[in-house]
């Protein structure tokens, strides 16, 4: 898997490693201030004597005590009673009797104590020998807050590196003060994953396997984690993951995995699944962030795989989150007047179909007002050298493309309440090659249009708790809108044209939008504080008229309204709250989308329910000049629509259990054909310092043979309360996205709060004005 590349990724990260750690200096020069209820010094011996809530500070560094004596000259302090010592990100030492040097950051902690969250410590001795590194004799280490904790680690001697790692020796991992099992050698990171994970368990797919994943930490830069897998049907994997933090590198990670797969799937096979072969797969993955200045920022994201469907065998969650993982390098640089955009993207992987750009390069003027005048100026320039490339295909058409587009727009207000826009487009592309001839091409578009809008609102001064529902005063706001857009000339028809991305499908059109977006609003109490807005009702609607001659882009060449939309949000109690959107086809009356949540947590439910209308548009997309001019739509009795309904649902039955259900199915076509995807029971245990997961889970998969044996896996998860990451698990969860609704008390609207309101007296509603 390309070994020269890991090794350079490696050398990287220890190159700047070093850079970065030669970069740190302390700062000697800081003077000791103290602040105490009777402070005396003492010119003679030049010390400082407190008394009494005292409060020394030296840097970054912070000694709290009862009573301490402080040598100006050596900075050397003794400190009795509740003494603490605190520093910026690197946790707390405390004891009874501290000696402390804050100039060379080191002190000693007789019975001393230290936290560094989520990990708390007792020691026999503590000594502080640097500002990086903590020496414990005798001490244990843990997570629980109780005086007698649950569970604790006790360890002979221990190497605290402040927000970097624990390194513990001769260790014994007890339960109840109970010694269970012993290690010679441990390191626990600090503020990343779990140092230790052992995951058991079987499925169908897998067979019996074990995953076993161990964290490590060369420095506060560079930590991740090694995995070393054994699966009794596929074989042994092997890995690492490693993030790194750089303050000028930037931060990152890198992902490597291999493993001989026993039971490939053979990707050349009508179904992959049934004719499986050994085979080597792996992956190599990296992604990287940085701020080169204040206002230039560089995005990088490289993807090696061995073929498309590795990722969905072993790493399912990360192939849900990005199934087709692209390779790209962007460099941006935002301004005050402009912007600047500079765009790689590779293919990096055979069975992939990427359109490349090798460079895209883009320059905004931001809208601006033209010479002190009223008129607003924009235009963006760019050029794109592009290359469409086809999986274990011949490759597309290529070409490089320059282009200008410029619009002028001239915004004004009248009647004091209604905002226009109005606003004319000119753009101009040259193509090196055009999809008939080798010869370039110079293509020029004229256009314009208009936005219309305005804000109205309406108080009602009420009170009251009709069916349940808290009122605070109500406020009506609403905002009609309407918006014009047309191209009225383009020199070329777009089916002469490579298909870039930047401007290419745009043909003679003539659109009307009417649109009005509502919110209704009342103020509730949150958190026994402060009243806050929130939103009950958020209604949009818009609706689409096409009219004039016309291109073959568009779905029909007749003057008529061609889409209407609908995006309703409701939220009548803090313990509900409903999202729909709609998409409906006036051409053909047919529904084109609808998505559907709905959360609630009455009493002690908790309850998502997720419906999501879809459909293959491959099915009965129509082409004209080779370019998809007419989209599928939604039909209850269409065999090529999916309905997907997902329900997950929590019941809180006391302080320490919950019991829990999943559901996922597939209604295809008019309903005849009904599949549950997967399903899942479980329940939840709460042991204070740990939270208990077990239950039963069984599912469908693409990835099995002709016979479509359903996996079927039983799974216990063990996760630490304070760093959820540090688990023990076996078995498969179901795993599912979060509802689109926003949790808070104001998300259930996603429009910006409404400018300052502006009352007119000759209206029956407020108008609202932009401040």
């Amino acid at each position: 898997m390309h070994s020269y590349r890991i090794a350079a990724v490696f050398f990287l990260l220890c190159f700047f490693s070093v850079a970065q750690s030669a970069q740190a200096a302390d700062d000697l020069d800081a003077p000791i201030e103290a602040v105490a209820d009777n402070l005396q010094y003492s010119q003679a011996d030049h010390k400082l004597i407190a008394k009494g809530n005292v409060v020394i500070t030296y840097g970054d560094i912070e000694l709290t005590a009862d009573q301490a004596e402080v040598h100006t000259e050596t900075k050397e302090a003794r400190a009795e009673g509740h003494v603490t010592v605190r520093q910026k990100e690197k946790g707390t030492l405390s004891g009874d009797k501290v000696f402390f040097d804050f100039k060379n950051n080191s002190g000693s902690f007789p019975d001393g104590r230290f936290f560094s969250f989520p990990w708390y410590g007792f020691g026999e001795h503590l000594e502080q020998i640097s500002k990086k590194k903590i020496r414990a004799q005798n001490v244990f280490i843990t997570s629980c807050d109780l005086p007698h904790p649950h569970y604790d680690v006790k360890a002979q001697v221990a190497d605290i590196y402040p927000g970097d790692k624990i390194v513990a020796r001769n260790v014994f991992f007890r339960i109840l003060e109970v010694p269970v099992f012993w290690w010679p050698y441990l390191i626990i990171p600090l503020n990343y994953n779990s140092p230790f994970q052992v995951t058991p368990g079987y499925s169908d797919e897998y067979g019996a396997y074990v995953l076993v994943s161990k964290g490590f930490s060369l420095n506060e830069k560079v930590k991740g984690r090694f995995h070393l897998d054994w699966y009794s049907k596929r074989g042994i994997g092997y890995g690492a993951d490693i993030n790194y933090k750089f303050d000028r590198f930037g931060v990152g990670q890198v992902k490597l995995y291999g493993i001989n797969d026993e039971e490939s799937p053979n990707q050349r096979a009508e179904n992959p699944f049934s004719d499986k072969n050994e085979k080597y797969r792996g992956r190599v993955s990296w992604r990287h962030r940085a701020r080169i200045d204040p206002l230039t920022t560089l995005h990088l994201q490289w993807n090696e795989i061995s073929d498309e469907r590795f990722l969905q065998d072993f790493f399912e969650r990360e192939h849900r989150e990005e199934v087709t993982p692209l390779s790209f390098i962007t460099v941006t640089r935002n301004a005050n007047n402009y912007s600047l955009l500079a765009h790689i993207e590779k293919r990096t992987n055979r069975f992939q179909t990427v359109s490349e750009k090798l460079p895209e390069v883009v320059f905004t003027w931001l809208r601006k007002p033209l010479l002190g005048s009223n008129f607003y100026y924009t235009h963006e320039d760019g050029f794109v050298n592009f290359d469409q490339t086809k999986a274990f295909s011949p490759d597309g058409p290529n070409a490089v493309q320059f282009y200008t587009d410029q619009e002028l727009s001239y915004p004004i207000r009248f009647l004091r309440y209604y905002n226009f826009n109005p606003f004319l487009t000119v753009r101009e592309d040259y193509f090196t090659k055009s999809r008939e001839k080798e010869n370039g091409i110079t293509r020029f578009v004229g256009g314009g249009g208009f936005d219309l809008r305005t804000r109205f609102y309406r108080k009602i001064d009420y009170e009251g708790n009709p069916l349940g529902i808290k009122l605070n005063q109500l406020r009506h706001v609403m905002e009609p809108l309407i918006q014009y857009n047309t191209i009225k000339f383009a020199s070329v028809n777009p089916s002469k044209l490579i298909v870039t991305g930047r401007g290419d499908q745009l043909d003679h059109q003539d659109f009307l939008t009417f649109g009005v977006e509502n919110r209704i609003q009342t103020k509730r109490l949150v958190q026994g504080k402060s009243f806050e807005r929130v939103d009950l009702v958020s209604f949009n609607a818009f609706l689409d008229y096409s009219f004039g001659p016309g291109s073959n882009l568009l779905r029909t060449r007749a003057n008529k309204f061609t889409d209407a939309r609908f995006e309703t949000i409701l939220r009548p109690y803090d313990w509900m709250a409903v999202r729909i959107d709609t998409d409906y086809d006036l051409i053909d009356r047919q529904l084109f989308k609808n998505n559907t949540d709905l959360v609630f947590d009455p009493w002690k439910f908790n309850v998502t329910v997720t419906h999501r209308y879809t459909r293959d548009r491959s099915k009965d997309a129509r082409f004209v000049d080779n370019l998809v001019v007419e989209r599928p739509h939604l039909s209850i009795e269409d065999p090529v629509t999916d309905h997907e309904i997902m329900i997950d649902a929590v019941y809180d039955l006391n302080s320490r259990w919950d019991l829990g259900g999943y559901i996922r199915w597939q209604i295809h076509g008019n309903g005849n054909d009904n599949t549950v995807e997967e399903w899942e029971v479980r329940a939840q245990r709460d042991l204070h310092d740990w939270l208990l997961d077990f239950g039963f889970n069984v599912r469908n998969s693409d990835r099995t043979d002709d016979e479509k044996e359903l996996n079927k896996e039983v799974f216990v998860q063990l996760r630490l309360k304070a760093l959820p990451e540090i688990e023990l698990k076996t078995g498969h969860r179901a795993s599912f996205a979060d509802s689109r609704i926003g949790r808070t008390v104001t998300g259930s609207n996603e429009a910006p709060p409404p400018p300052t309101l502006i009352v007119s007296p000759d209206a029956q509603y407020g108008s609202l004005s932009t401040s």
